[in-house]
């Protein structure tokens, strides 16, 4: 492994993600004549908190496995279901990946890939196994955004597997994809993001709001729902979303503006635990309340609208108000400011098709 920074235990290396900042524990193990190998021994964000000194004591349990006649080598050419299963749980116990993504790709993977190639080698896989998985989807009238699934799971997936060794190259990067717009294109007149935002602050259910609330300045539902209290200095007036919920893997700090302190004078303050919990199940809620965002779709008559779409709105409104574009991506937590783009792109889009309908009238006349 390149790039490895040495610790002062013994054999001890790490190397840092430089999105993430979570660091991989590396150990080094040289028994002449035996063995001559680095492995992984833990993430600084793992269940236990793995630290140099915690990756030396697993290291020293390695070496005596070695003298005790145990191989601690890793499968040189694992099948593909090991190999898969191996990645999601150590994605999932290092939070590197979301909950939810989790338990999309796992079952992506369980729905629409054929048995016999979960059972093959990663090293006897060839690109035309998954350009058949990717062509039967087609067949299958699968949406292209969902055939893309294969691409963001299995590329990184691949990637590892060529960082370690096990295959050559990636695979999956000479894919051919069915075209379509990853970007989705949301507004709404401003009479109806007023009746939105009116019935959004008219809500009588004090949580139900302030979860809502949230919605309207760019987060997540998935942030909102995961919020601790411990997540929430209101004497500094911020809320941090934790690295394991974000989207770009990393801690992010936000204001807390003066509406939001109010509307949290209506709640029973705690010192830590999930805000949003369900009182019925006392657990946090899974999911914003459907019956409420129903209702409030039919009577301001925006049913196409989804929760997600609340990004969607902010993005649109505040690039169209001439609100800077670093300004708009802080505000949505994105790491890029390409993601950010498309808002900017849509005014334009709209600008053209607005001339365009103009000029066919004039043509008309």
């Amino acid at each position: 492994m390149s790039n490895l920074i040495k610790t002062k235990f013994a054999g001890i290396y790490y190397k840092e993600d430089s999105q993430t900042k979570v660091k991989t524990y590396i150990a080094r193990i040289k028994i002449i004549g035996v063995i001559d190998t680095e492995q992984v021994v833990g993430y600084s964000n793992d269940a236990i908190r793995t630290n140099p000194s915690i990756a030396f004591q697993k290291r020293n349990e390695l070496i005596q496995k070695i003298k005790a006649g145990d191989s601690i080598r890793a499968e040189d050419n694992p099948t593909l279901d090991s190999y898969f299963k191996e990645y999601m749980d150590f994605k999932e116990s290092g939070n590197l990946l979301s909950s939810k993504k989790i338990v999309v790709y796992k079952s992506f993977y369980h729905t629409h890939l054929p048995h016999s190639l979960k059972i093959k080698k990663l090293k006897q896989i060839t690109k035309d196994d998954f350009q058949k998985v990717i062509n039967s989807m087609v067949k299958n009238g699968n949406k292209p955004s969902f055939i893309d699934t294969v691409k963001t799971c299995f590329s990184p997936i691949f990637n590892d597997a060529v960082d370690k060794g096990i295959v050559p190259k990636n695979i999956i990067k000479g894919l051919k994809f069915p075209d379509y717009d990853p970007n989705k294109y949301f507004n709404l007149p401003d009479d109806k993001v007023k009746a939105l935002f009116e019935a959004i602050m008219n809500i009588a259910n004090n949580k139900y709001r302030i979860m809502f609330m949230f919605l309207l300045r760019g987060r997540r539902a998935g942030e909102v729902l995961s919020m601790q209290w411990s997540d929430v200095n209101f004497e500094n007036k911020t809320y941090t979303i934790r690295d394991s919920q974000s989207k770009v893997r990393k801690n992010l700090i936000f204001s807390l503006d003066d509406e939001l302190i109010a509307h949290f004078e209506y709640l029973d303050k705690k010192e830590s635990g999930f805000i949003f919990i369900n009182p019925k199940t006392n657990k946090p809620f899974f999911t914003f309340p459907i019956r409420v965002w129903n209702r409030i779709r039919k009577d301001i008559g925006i049913e196409e609208m989804t929760i997600h779409d609340f990004r969607h709105l902010l993005g649109f409104t505040l690039i169209n108000n001439g609100v800077p574009i670093e300004s708009v991506s802080r505000a949505l937590g994105h790491s890029k400011i390409t993601t950010t783009q498309r808002y900017s792109n849509q005014k334009e889009l709209m600008a053209k098709e607005a001339v365009e309908v103009h000029l066919e009238i004039m043509r008309n006349k």
